[in-house]
């Protein structure tokens, strides 16, 4: 082993001291290089060589390192763990570990593939304590998906190339921290079925369909963001109960692509949609949503929430910033409410509808079910 997988190595460890199995050592995924199929060839597959060094390290509860280099796939790689007897919470997930997010690269070459899945069994039987760092995963249908996993931490990786989601998470108290997310058609992150007390924090997404689609969501947080170029939404929300979206920065967002992101309804920057309770939105820099039908903050059912102390501003003048809607986008037959929700202390630069309203009567009725603003509404010419 060479002196710099051995400090690699050593600094997993310290991280991984709180594990019931000591580490000492690493299984090196190209120490399996006779599974690969077709090595050199156009049909080069790695993941057999992954399949071994996962079945290594769970023999071994050893982390698995990936060299810098490019490995390319044609079937998704399995890191779902046995379904066993087990006491919850304790038992030592594998850990995936690379060289950096720009030296080791996983590169899914089939469409239909997912790159790596990583769920647990069953709900009731559900994956913890999996750890996903300084790697570059690419392509496929899902790059990642992490249904029935919690306490999963991803740090320090770049996603990309994703034909559904770049993230499909359900579990909870989970961390994805510190990661770039691109290019992913349905959207950049997905999380939903009990996404509980999870953080998506010092992240970056761009060029996604919607960078952020949480559905199913109670108690979690969006901190430190950067989402640009997204083009539904950078960050839309439906069904969730607990959510603070803070100290985020937004530019560029809510366009219409076809022939890359096909979807119905106005593209906004963030969309707090239906069914949601209890959101706050702060301390965010909000730069033009690019489509005039959109918002920077589209608001149509929030029941209690606050949104304050955020900037809405370009250096040249566009439509909306905060806009309260009179339905859903995604579930239009469904009955919306904007009750308790508290509008105050935020900046609006160069907005031409710094508070506005999709149909007459929207603001009179959420005033009329508690809610304040501190802004007047802004009737557009028309």
């Amino acid at each position: 082993m060479t002196l710099r997988m051995a400090a690699i190595c050593a600094s997993i460890m310290l991280a991984a001291a709180s594990l019931a199995q000591p580490l000492s050592d690493c299984v090196i995924v190209t120490d399996f290089a006779e599974q690969v199929l077709d090595r050199g060839g156009d049909a080069e597959d790695w993941q057999p060589a992954f399949q071994a060094a996962a079945a290594r390290a769970r023999e071994t509860g050893q982390p698995i390192y990936v060299p810098a280099g490019t490995y390319p796939i044609r079937q998704a790689i399995d890191l779902t763990p046995p379904t066993e007897e087990r006491r919850p919470f304790l038992y030592p997930e594998i850990q995936l570990i690379g060289a950096g997010p720009y030296a080791s690269v996983i590169d899914q070459q089939v469409e239909t593939e997912n790159c790596v899945n990583w769920s647990g069994p069953t709900y009731e039987d559900g994956a913890v304590h999996g750890r996903l760092e300084n790697l570059c995963l690419r392509g496929g249908d899902i790059i990642l998906n992490i249904k029935w996993h919690n306490y999963f931490v991803m740090d320090s990786c770049y996603l990309e190339g994703a034909q559904s989601y770049g993230v499909y998470a359900e579990g909870w108290s989970s961390r994805f921290l510190n990661s770039i997310i691109r290019w992913c058609r349905r959207a950049g992150f997905f999380g939903g079925g009990h996404f509980n007390n999870c953080v998506i924090r010092d992240c970056y997404f761009s060029r996604d369909g919607v960078g952020i689609l949480l559905s199913g969501v109670h108690g979690s947080r969006i901190e430190g963001c950067g989402l640009e170029s997204c083009a539904r939404a950078a960050i839309l929300v439906t069904n969730t109960r607990g959510l603070t979206i803070s100290n985020s920065y937004f530019e560029g967002n809510g366009y219409r692509l076809e022939e890359h992101f096909p979807y119905e309804g106005a593209p906004n920057t963030v969309s707090l949609d239906v069914n949601n309770l209890a959101i706050t939105v702060h301390d965010n820099i909000f730069r033009a949503n690019l489509d005039d039908e959109g918002a920077l903050l589209s608001i149509a059912d929030v029941r209690t929430g606050h949104v304050y102390d955020n900037l809405f501003y370009n250096y040249n003048p566009f439509r909306h910033g905060i806009l309260l809607r009179a339905a859903s986008e995604i579930k239009p037959e469904w009955e919306t409410t904007i009750a308790d929700l508290v509008v105050e202390h935020n900046r609006a630069y160069q907005v031409a509808v710094p508070l506005g309203e999709d149909t007459p009567g929207v603001y009179d009725a959420a005033v009329a079910a508690g809610s304040t603003f501190d802004w007047e509404l802004t009737v557009p010419e028309q």
